[in-house]
């Protein structure tokens, strides 16, 4: 009840900020449903007034008829027209409030969480649904009053068409099991859903494109698009079978009685004791009597949709503050490190996972050190980066910075104190200078600070190969655009890291691996070289290479094995003791030989 609650004033107040003009408008159309209701008693006595030669009954009657229902038309077409204005805003309103929470979460682990992903899809298959939910409830509120309206028309011309009015309260029971059809449905929808996108994507994607053909996958592509899109719709389809069945069972219990009770009104007419008007009253009724528990079980399942919708929006709402909570420390970060990063007890596990990606970490990065973490793919090492930039939330153990937990501080402040390249960095499809630029946002337009940049990560030779340097468009998706092989791209994301100057922290996870090992090596070491020649700082520079040549530049070398630290030394101590360590180096050395 109170998550419903919830969802209603969430709806209602959202609408009045949106509109408050169009949210009053919109209430128009509910008085529209009162005179369509009386339509009936007006032609009643008309009919009464005909059969008793009364012309000022017929006059009145007619004025009556003719006035409602133009004045219905009236305030129907106000409301309807302020209904859609105002949906749209509303939807407007809703659409940029998700983007703006779902884009404001600190971390990235519930990005990789199926039960986040589905919930994220139910949200986004129904989006139409928030924006259309004051819609929704207006209809609902306009469909009682005429339920109501047709209800007291009924009674006054005879009290057994109260009969077919009950023959709906079956209708009304199982309204429950609609609502349970539908939220069914929009569960085992979600997944399919999900997956049919992707497969879409697949098949209308450049970077996708190569493979499809070579490998000839484009009419598999079309059967498994085909297969999801059924998956996707089938319990949506199943549920308005289910529900279909339901009315047309009620629907002609409803009329086989009606045709019985006609039957018996028009031989009490014939009899005289029902009046002309009572008679024809109630043949103009029955049709909206026989909706009358439609309306009631459609509006009840409306309600439903509308509180499951908001339920959702407020699902994330909820999320999202209470990973900012968590997150929000109230510490500024230091200017300067001095003893350190150190990483106590620490260790993460994806959520759903049966295992542990990080285990039992206890390491000292010390302040002013340079670091190399090797190992083999899935060792962990990106997992391991990624708590160092807060991007995911430990479930054990902690981080500290000189001595202080890392949850002590605030989030934002200490990202903003590092920067970095990582393993899967975007192509952002913009003019080559910001591309580097947004890399510090205080330095997007300054064109001394971007070419700098491009020198530190080695990317001087993609600007000169470009037509209009820094103002060159990336991406041949856009006019004039410039399309960057996937090592040019790579360098413009480091280059991108290179942008803030003195960070505290910087990481760099596999930034170079569309390079060739010599040029690595070398741009590893001219990392170094200037990371010692900041120490006064503190900084520490940790990366992520498969080259293990690269890290003999490195002050430290943690060799991680399946989530846990199974060595921690210099390059040349480690191959010495002829570890784990030693025997990945020289399986890689006799590559090059």
């Amino acid at each position: 009840m109170n998550q419903m609650l919830r969802g209603l004033r969430l709806v209602l107040s959202t609408s009045v900020r949106a509109s408050p003009r169009l949210a009053l408008l919109s209430l128009t159309e509910t008085a529209s449903r009162v005179l369509t209701a009386a339509a009936p008693l007006f032609i009643g006595i008309f009919a009464a007034g005909a059969i008793d030669r009364d012309t000022r009954q017929l006059l009145l009657a007619a004025a009556a008829l003719v006035g409602s229902t133009a004045l219905s038309n009236v305030l129907q077409t106000i409301g309807t027209n302020a209904r859609v204005a105002l949906m749209e805003q509303v939807g407007f309103v809703f659409d940029v409030k998700i983007v703006e929470l779902t884009a404001g979460i600190p971390t990235l682990d519930h990005l990789e969480t199926a039960d986040y992903l589905d919930r994220m899809q139910m949200l986004r298959d129904q989006d139409g649904i928030l924006g259309s939910s004051l819609n929704i409830l207006i209809n609902t509120v306009n469909s009682l009053v005429y339920a109501a309206s047709i209800l007291l028309v009924a009674v006054s011309a005879d009290w057994r068409l109260l009969i077919l009015a009950a023959l709906g309260v079956p209708r009304l029971l199982t309204t429950r099991w609609s609502m349970r059809w539908g939220t069914v449905a929009e569960e085992r929808s979600a997944a399919p859903s999900r997956l049919t996108r992707h497969l879409i994507d697949l098949t209308t994607s450049a970077d996708a494109g190569a493979e499809t053909r070579v490998f000839g996958l484009q009419r598999h592509l079309e059967q498994r698009v085909r297969e999801a899109a059924r998956a996707w719709r089938a319990p949506g389809v199943r549920a308005s079978a289910q529900n279909a069945g339901l009315a047309a069972a009620v629907s002609g219990l409803f009329f086989g009685s009606a045709v019985t009770l006609l039957a018996w009104m028009t031989h009490d007419a014939i009899a005289g004791s029902v009046s002309v008007q009572s008679l024809v009253v109630a043949f103009g009724v029955v049709s909206g009597l026989e909706r009358v528990s439609g309306i009631v079980s459609f509006a009840v399942q409306d309600i439903a949709r509308v509180v499951r919708n908001t339920s959702r929006f407020l699902w994330l709402q909820d999320y999202a503050a209470d990973v900012d909570e968590a997150h929000r420390g109230e510490l500024e970060p230091p200017t300067q490190l001095k003893t350190g990063i150190r990483l106590e007890g620490l260790g993460f596990r994806y959520p759903g996972a049966d295992r542990d990606s990080i285990t039992d970490v206890d390491l000292e990065l010390p302040a002013g050190s340079v670091v190399a973490l090797v190992g083999e793919n899935g060792a962990g090492k990106s997992t391991l980066v990624k708590l160092l930039a807060g991007l995911y939330q430990p479930t054990r153990g902690r981080i500290l910075l000189d001595g202080t937990d890392l949850t002590d501080y605030n989030l934002t402040a200490w990202r903003a104190r590092m920067s970095g390249a990582f393993q899967d960095y975007p192509t952002f499809e913009l003019a080559a200078g910001e591309v580097v630029g947004v890399g510090d946002l205080d330095g997007v337009d300054d064109d001394v600070r971007i070419h700098q940049a491009l020198r530190d990560g080695a990317a001087e030779d993609v600007l000169r190969a470009l037509p209009d340097g820094l103002s060159t468009q990336l991406g041949t998706t856009w006019t004039g655009g410039v399309d960057l092989s996937g090592g040019q791209w790579q360098r413009l994301a480091l280059s991108r890291g290179m942008m803030r100057p003195h960070p505290l922290l910087l990481v760099l996870d596999e930034p170079t691996s569309a390079l060739d090992a010599a040029t690595e090596h070398n741009l590893f070491e001219r990392y170094a070289a200037a990371a010692r020649q900041a120490g006064w700082r503190g900084a520490v520079t940790v990366l992520v290479t498969h080259r293990f040549s690269t890290v003999a530049a490195a002050d430290l070398v943690v060799v991680l094995d399946q989530g846990k630290i199974v060595e921690v030394g210099h390059h040349a101590d480690l191959v010495a003791n002829a570890g784990h360590y030693a025997e990945l180096y020289e399986l890689q050395a006799r590559g090059y030989r």
